[in-house]
């Protein structure tokens, strides 16, 4: 496997060895935190999250929740100035 030598400043390092688990290399540990940074960022995580959120909700907070979503999905007019 082909490696590539890296320079990071003593206070980024400190930090990596902070999120470095015992058993993981440098190389997996920046692996870890790049793959678990991109994850944060998409739609899928979004979703997770909420679904975790959800699953502590009563049905009549559904129940709400299903009443509320036709109100928010009406269109609404905009008052819109022209550019000058």
């Amino acid at each position: 496997m082909a490696t590539k030598t890296i320079a990071l400043e003593v206070s980024v390092y400190d930090k990596l060895i902070g999120c470095k688990k015992p058993t993981e290399s440098f190389t997996k540990t920046i692996d870890r935190l790049i793959s678990e940074s991109a994850d944060q960022h998409t739609c899928t995580a979004a979703v997770a999250a909420a679904g975790e959120i959800w699953k502590s909700g009563s049905e009549r907070e559904a129940q709400i929740m299903d009443e509320a979503l036709p109100k928010n999905r009406e269109p609404s007019a905009w008052d819109v100035e022209p550019l000058e």
